[in-house]
């Protein structure tokens, strides 16, 4: 064998019969998978080491913390029977909580949801402050609050979540929340309790609760709704004390001597360590997100269909509102943009996109055009900029509109200087459909022919795949992508104004 042979660890398989190269095929992937497992061996033994000592160590710590917890639980416990909300104005709340309850309260405006007023509260949780929102569904007759919690101590911890909630003329109330801890105790028998702790956007959770008012019996009292614009720190303490009651009487708390505070009976306390202990709080979390999954199942509503990403959450559709024809963007922007204004006042359009398709004529057809909208909002006095963008789909074909959920984030300023340069630059440039602007029923014919040249040199016919009309240096373009038969793609960019192809 010459030095400049190439040696294979393998014998060739030009020659075998098609049983010996099954074989060989068989024992080459048998080879493969145990060379995988092998080299895989040192993270599957620290991974079962891992859980090895989360067993051996989970029953000694879990004792611990049943032995040190229930004692201090009942020894400093206490729960109001009536806490104290303190109304807040807007400028009171500090940042990251006006952050929060802005966000929810902008989500929820555009299913006509009102803000009643914003406050404080310091008795609820030991060592934690509550920022809430009360905001209200006057049509509908449903209650929301956006709350945000604060831990003081050692280690500083937040949460947020939004809860809704429906009283029923007899007396029932369904509250559907995505509180993403375990409740210490049962709720009262009076109390239906959904806690969805992976639908993150409020739209979204919104859609599953009114979803499950809707199919349920009875009818909706308006009591909680007319009560909120007098009283709402009243609203609230009544609303808490119910459940404090609730639990009185079902022997899970008693009352101090002077019935202003409630703690807990020791079967109670036992419970509430149990539940929130580590690692069992997970469990009681991922318990409590099973079964109410089962319950709006049984109602015909799909959780799933409401987690994940923004742009994949459909919060809202509804009918398209037209018996013609929707060929172009700008046909198609004039049944958008009432919405987007709804969903965000202030939302510019920042890209389109369509998906086309082919009938069984081999017509080219629009099968989804995705507006893409981007808004912001500036807070000089807190050196604030929130951005928030969202989707609205429109299908021709089905004749429906729908609205994603909004993709938020902000930036904020250390200082004066910080924040002018900040400002200096917008974050969006909006895209104008003016009528200067070379639409669909123009550009696809010239995107097509000039694609299908590009594809002559490898003797392949192609098939359009999507259009995309955005602003590249703030100038308009189109790009039209196509599929050639062996799955390569090609794409072609026009200038939106000239109908000039160009460069990439």
């Amino acid at each position: 064998m010459g030095y400049g042979a190439k040696v294979s660890f393998f014998p060739s398989v030009g020659w075998m019969t098609t049983l010996e190269r099954r074989e060989f095929s068989v024992s080459h992937s048998f080879l493969l998978l145990l060379l995988r497992k092998i080299v895989l061996l040192p993270s599957y033994l620290l991974v079962l080491l891992i859980r090895l000592l989360k067993w051996l160590v989970t029953p000694p710590v879990l004792l611990l913390q049943v032995l040190i917890g229930v004692p201090l639980t009942l020894l400093r416990v206490r729960q109001p029977l009536r806490p104290r909300f303190i109304p807040l104005q807007e400028t009171d709340l500090p940042d990251a909580a006006w952050i929060t309850l802005t966000d929810t309260a902008e989500a929820l405006a555009a299913e006509g949801f009102v803000t009643c007023g914003d406050f404080r509260c310091d008795e609820m949780i030991q060592g934690a402050t509550l920022w809430l929102r009360l905001l209200s569904q006057p049509e509908l007759g449903i209650s929301a609050l956006a709350v945000r919690i604060e831990t003081e101590g050692g280690i500083r911890l937040t949460r947020q979540f939004t809860e809704f909630s429906t009283e029923f003329v007899d007396g029932r109330v369904l509250d559907t929340n995505n509180l993403s801890l375990p409740y210490s105790l049962p709720a009262p028998t009076y109390l239906a309790r959904v806690q969805l702790k992976d639908v993150w956007d409020p739209r979204a959770l919104f859609a599953l609760h009114h979803g499950l008012v809707a199919s349920l019996p009875g009818t909706i009292s308006q009591d909680p709704i007319k009560r909120a614009k007098h009283d709402l720190a009243t609203l609230l303490a009544d609303h808490y004390s119910r459940e404090i009651r609730a639990l009185v009487e079902q022997g899970w708390l008693r009352l101090d001597d002077d019935g202003s505070e409630a703690r807990l009976r020791p079967w109670a306390a036992l419970v509430s360590v149990w539940r929130q202990a580590w690692p069992l709080a997970s469990g009681h979390l991922r318990a409590a997100d099973r079964r109410s999954r089962r319950l709006l199942a049984e109602h015909g509503l799909d959780v799933e269909q409401f987690i994940g990403g923004a742009m994949t959450i459909q919060v809202s559709r509804q009918p398209l509102e037209t018996t013609a024809s929707i060929d172009t963007v700008l046909a198609g922007y004039e049944h958008v943009g009432p919405v987007a204004r709804q969903t965000d006042p202030r939302a510019v359009l920042e890209a389109v996109v369509v998906e086309l398709g082919r009938d069984a004529t081999e017509t080219v057809i629009l099968q989804e055009f995705r507006y893409s909208f981007r808004g912001w909002d500036n807070q000089p006095e807190r050196r604030i900029r929130r951005l928030r963008g969202f989707d609205i789909l429109l299908d021709p074909t089905a004749g429906a509109l729908a609205v994603t959920a909004m993709e938020r984030e902000f930036e904020q300023a250390a200082d004066e200087a910080e924040w002018a340069e900040l400002v200096a630059v917008s974050p969006c440039v909006p895209l104008r459909l003016d009528p200067w602007l070379r639409d669909l029923d123009r550009v696809l014919p010239a995107a097509h022919a000039a694609l299908i040249v590009r594809a002559t040199t490898t003797g392949k016919t192609i098939t359009l795949d999507s259009a995309s009309l955005y602003l590249d240096e703030e100038r308009p373009r189109w790009q039209v992508v196509a599929w050639m038969e062996d799955d390569t793609p090609l794409h072609v960019v026009l200038d939106a104004r000239s109908g000039a192809v160009l460069d990439d």
